[in-house]
């Protein structure tokens, strides 16, 4: 069973990690064409595509902060040249 999300609901109120197919639900597209954009992301080295993050052979997960910002600005922000806030240091894959 897909879990959908209230697209009307604040930002805030979405889980800091969502996965493909609430993300998929977020943005209003179809489970499989998110699960293809989450494939072209890892498969581009992150410039193209739904960004996320592998927490596990098969366990992906999209971090609301950059679904935010591609559902804002189009930007596909590319998660491993993140600046850490506070931090002067990169995220690590």
């Amino acid at each position: 069973m897909v879990t959908s999300i209230n697209v009307t609901r604040a930002a805030e109120d979405l889980p800091m990690l969502l996965t493909i197919s609430e993300a998929g639900a977020f943005l209003r597209i179809g489970r499989s064409r998110a699960y293809d954009l989450a494939r072209e992301y890892l498969d581009s080295g992150g410039t193209i595509g739904l960004p996320v993050i592998r927490l596990g052979p098969s366990c992906l997960r999209v971090p609301r902060w950059a679904l935010l910002e591609l559902a804002a600005t189009g930007r596909v922000i590319r998660l491993c040249d993140v600046e850490l806030p506070g931090v002067g240091g990169r995220l690590v894959r």
